[in-house]
């Protein structure tokens, strides 16, 4: 794949190519946007905009470069000829179509993997051969050009701007005259010192109501002072109208050539106030113009310099375990922050020192402003839209649709919500499944749904909104539905359930995420035999997370998934049960209760507690750890809310809140269900931290098995 070899620990990669992966990863993510918008184009029938392509043939001239400095030979090679399917299609010598942009498509998803597998000298030999097949494709594909350009020299066109044209302008002047537009040229005098602005400003302009095939620049009489350039512009409105929308005194419009068969008359002539000398247009020749040395490309690279320049000065690409590392920094000083407070009350408590705890009470409030403003600034660096989740899932969207031949329409909402980066990148893999299990099991095919009376396109929609200090992402489509029953039959046959156990349909629903679980016999290509629900559960589990499902047999299915909006520094409520302390995220923490011992009651086994007349589900956190609690007539329930769903825990005391930062704990503990981490609290030692999620999802599982 590459003439580098390292170790395949992704965590050992040298610092050269981590910072190749990160410049590489920008470009690919630049080409799958460019490639999403030429695929939403090609599909309603529109009219491909050149400036898509010409993009994306940039971004894989790019990723050729880069790869050549950093010593990629497999990746700069591929580029290499990516590089001519896409030039091909500049010049036309390809054809615009799915196909082609289904083969680009597997060349960025090939880009991605060998990215993945940088440095790993096992994958070497994998990635070599994966290579040289994509580019067998690719040289396919270029070895059959479509129609030439030989049209032009039927054209009665000045040669002087033909001569000036290079290849692709040529092609682009072809396509605009098959689709029947006029061709103009709109020439104006510049200011030396205001030329880069004016030039921008015209074409800006010239692109509202046409394309601007070529820049030219245009020699002649102007003073020193001064630079003509002349853009030509294809259009579908008039030469009268176009020189009202261009009204400048230095701006002069005039036509080239007619649309079909439409010649250019003395009504046109007259709307410019001093029509160009289409004849006098030539190529520019620095040694006989000296006042013309600025060329539109030297212009071009120039601007491109200054933008660049611009860019490193706004933005700087860093590390996420630099930020790990600034969130624990940050967490050490909230812990710190909070020992000073607690030095605070017990010095005031001394008349002697309690001028001094005054002194010191100002410091601790204003280190608490500052603390808390350099917190929020490194969660809002932390924080990320799910539109880079929803860009990456339409695109796995457009390729399950043409793979499954399923016509599926995929829609989002709550693109822009916010989570927490490492959240997100945790998040990708389970909603891929579920997004091509949605395609692959639930949609029906076309005759299935007219059979059953739905239009014969389905319907795939993720929608995303944030709900206090949670996001809730849900997965809804409208194809067949899952039925209890056959759940129910299929868990028995696997042994997942014992036949005389009772259970409610949406019980039987929830056994789709028990391990092993499939109604699918046979092997999908694309999701497999449906397995995998489990790990969906798991994953989001590990975040902190919760998901949960509905179905109506005919209708369709969702599933919801609930999940907290960061992992990094947190609120905590700190609780006692028995001589233990414990961690509880105040993000999960719906509200809390002091009531009496005799107001628990018991029905079927579980206890309850009555709450502005509803039932709350009561579980001991000492009964979860085995803790002897305390004898007391009062005790206090910590209500935590996971989307809809309501548990009341019940510890002995509560300690107030404290902001933390959970961190992983190794050993035994690091097993128990239960146990999300572990936390400093100070001088008050470490504590663990409570995994809301299992806790709430092994509360609601006990009931049903009850």
């Amino acid at each position: 794949m590459a003439a580098k070899k390292h170790s395949g620990n992704p965590s050992r990669r040298s610092k050269a190519d981590r910072e190749f992966i990160a410049e590489a990863e920008e470009i690919l993510e630049r080409m799958r946007e460019d490639l999403a918008t030429l695929s939403e184009q090609l599909d309603a029938g529109q009219e491909v905009e050149p400036d898509f392509v010409n993009a994306i043939f940039r971004s894989a001239h790019s990723l050729k470069g880069l790869a050549g400095l950093f010593g990629l030979e497999g990746i700069g090679d591929l580029a290499h000829h990516l590089e001519d399917i896409l030039d091909g299609m500049r010049l036309g010598r390809m054809s615009m179509e799915n196909s082609s942009v289904a083969l680009l498509d597997q060349a960025v998803e090939l880009f991605t993997l060998l990215l993945q597998r940088v440095g790993d000298a096992s994958f070497e030999e994998e990635g070599q051969q994966l290579i040289v097949d994509m580019v067998a494709k690719i040289d396919d594909a270029v070895s059959n050009p479509t129609e030439s350009l030989d049209e032009l020299e039927g054209l009665n066109l000045d040669p002087s701007i033909l001569r000036s044209l290079t290849e692709y302008e040529e092609h682009r002047l072809c396509e605009n005259i098959r689709r029947g537009r006029h061709l103009v040229l709109v020439g104006s005098t510049f200011e030396i010192m205001a030329f880069e602005d004016g030039l921008s400003e015209l074409s800006r302009a010239a692109r509202e109501v046409g394309e601007i095939v070529s820049t030219l620049p245009s020699p002649g009489d102007a003073p020193e002072s001064q630079i003509r350039f002349s853009l030509l512009v294809a259009s579908d409105v008039s030469v009268v109208d176009l020189a009202e929308r261009l009204d400048s005194p230095n701006t002069e419009v005039s036509l080239v050539l007619a649309a079909s068969n439409e010649k250019p008359d003395a009504s046109q002539d007259e709307a410019t106030a001093a029509p160009i000398d289409v004849e006098s247009v030539t190529a520019a020749e620095p040694t006989q113009e000296p006042n013309a040395e600025p060329v539109p490309d030297a212009m071009a690279a120039r601007s491109a310099d200054i933008e660049t320049l611009k860019s490193i000065s706004d933005t700087v690409r860093v590390d996420i375990r630099k930020l790990d590392e600034l969130m624990n920094l940050v967490g050490e000083l909230v812990i710190q922050r909070s020992a000073i407070s607690r030095i605070a009350e017990r010095l005031a408590g001394d008349s002697a020192t309690a001028r001094v705890a005054t002194e010191l009470g100002k410091v601790h409030k204003a280190l608490d402003r500052k603390l808390k403003e350099l917190q929020g600034s490194v969660l809002d660096v932390r924080m990320v839209p799910l539109r880079q989740i929803f860009e990456k899932l339409n695109r796995v969207g457009r390729r399950l649709t043409r793979d499954l031949k399923k016509n599926v329409n995929l829609e989002f909402t709550g693109v822009d919500t916010e989570l927490d980066k490492l959240i997100v990148e945790q998040l990708v893999d389970p909603l891929m499944h579920l997004v091509r299990n949605s395609f692959d099991h639930a949609i029906e095919s076309s005759e299935e749904r007219i059979a059953a009376g739905k239009s014969p396109d389905g319907n795939v929609r993720i929608d995303a909104l944030q709900r206090g200090n949670h996001v809730v992402i849900q997965v809804t489509d409208d194809g067949r539905g899952m039925d209890p029953a056959e759940i129910r039959a299929k868990s028995e046959a696997l042994g997942l359930i014992d036949p005389d156990t009772v259970l409610t349909d949406k019980e039987c629903l929830a056994l789709v995420f028990a391990a092993g679980f499939s109604t699918r016999n046979e092997v999908s290509g694309t999701s497999g035999r449906g397995v995998g629900m489990d790990v969906v559960r798991n994953n989001l589990s590990d975040l902190g997370g919760i998901v949960d499902i509905s179905s109506v047999v005919g209708e369709g299915t969702t599933l919801t998934m609930t999940l907290p909006i960061t992992l990094a520094i947190i609120q905590a409520l700190v609780v006692c049960v028995g001589d233990q302390r414990f961690a509880i995220p105040l993000n999960s923490v719906f509200e809390t209760l002091l009531i009496e011992t005799s107001e628990i009651q018991r029905s079927e086994g579980r206890e309850i507690l009555n709450v502005r007349g509803e039932a709350l589900i009561l579980r001991r956190l000492s009964d979860e750890f085995d803790i002897e609690p305390e004898d007391d007539e009062r005790q206090y329930v910590v209500v935590l809310g996971l989307g809809e769903l309501r548990l009341g825990l019940l510890v002995d005391r509560f300690e107030g809140q404290q902001d933390t930062v959970i961190k992983s704990i190794q050993g035994p503990v690091a097993n128990v269900r239960g146990i999300a981490g572990a936390t400093e609290l100070g001088d008050r030692g470490a504590v663990l931290v409570i995994d809301v999620s299992s806790i709430v999802e092994d509360a609601f599982r006990r009931r049903d098995a009850a």
